[in-house]
């Protein structure tokens, strides 16, 4: 025969099992009244915080990876001018002599300054252009120190065009849209 444990044999007497169902079921029914769901007013402004930081930081990942990437990534479509199909680049030697050229800036970028390396039989020799802006369409004709007793007779001439990528930004250098003249003869 199986004895079956009734509550009284665990000790609980018969008048509590009704109270215990009712705080069971009362503090299931207060913890789910305390359990109270964001409203739907809140929920946006919050999902509307987190997508505006996250384009916020994509944005600047873009730009930074851009800036680092490509450093110019406008063509300044510069050029020397050439008259009679003859590069107008010429140098005075001498202790007080200069480098005279004539450029011009294509349509698509103003340029805000210019930087000269000219490379001698002696050494290297590198200005930067005060004044050289030119606008888009415009021209530019420079004139930069040269003192020939240091740096020797000129083998090759870089003129490399700074450009305004952003504003509030200082201006980028472009290597890459440099010109480069070799071959350049004395003024007259």
């Amino acid at each position: 025969m199986m004895k079956v444990k009734t509550q009284k044999a665990r000790g609980i007497k018969q008048s509590e099992i009704p109270l215990r169902r009712f705080r069971s079921n009362l503090s299931q029914r207060f913890v789910m009244k305390n359990k109270k769901a964001i409203s739907p007013i809140i929920a946006t402004v919050i999902l509307l915080v987190i997508a505006i930081g996250l384009g916020i930081i994509a944005m600047n990942w873009g730009r930074a990876y851009l800036e680092t990437s490509s450093t110019c990534s406008i063509d300044t479509g510069m050029d020397v001018v050439r008259i009679n199909d003859i590069p107008q680049v010429c140098y005075m030697p001498g202790e007080n002599g200069y480098i005279r050229f004539l450029v011009e800036n294509g349509p698509n970028i103003d340029i805000e300054k210019l930087q000269l390396r000219a490379i001698g039989t002696k050494q290297v020799y590198t200005t930067e252009l005060e004044n050289s802006t030119m606008p888009m369409g415009g021209s530019y004709l420079g004139v930069a120190p040269y003192n020939s007793l240091i740096f020797g007779n000129i083998r090759q001439i870089k003129i490399t065009p700074e450009i305004l990528m952003y504003e509030n930004q200082p201006p980028v250098i472009c290597p890459e849209q440099g010109l480069i003249i070799e071959n350049i003869g004395k003024c007259s």
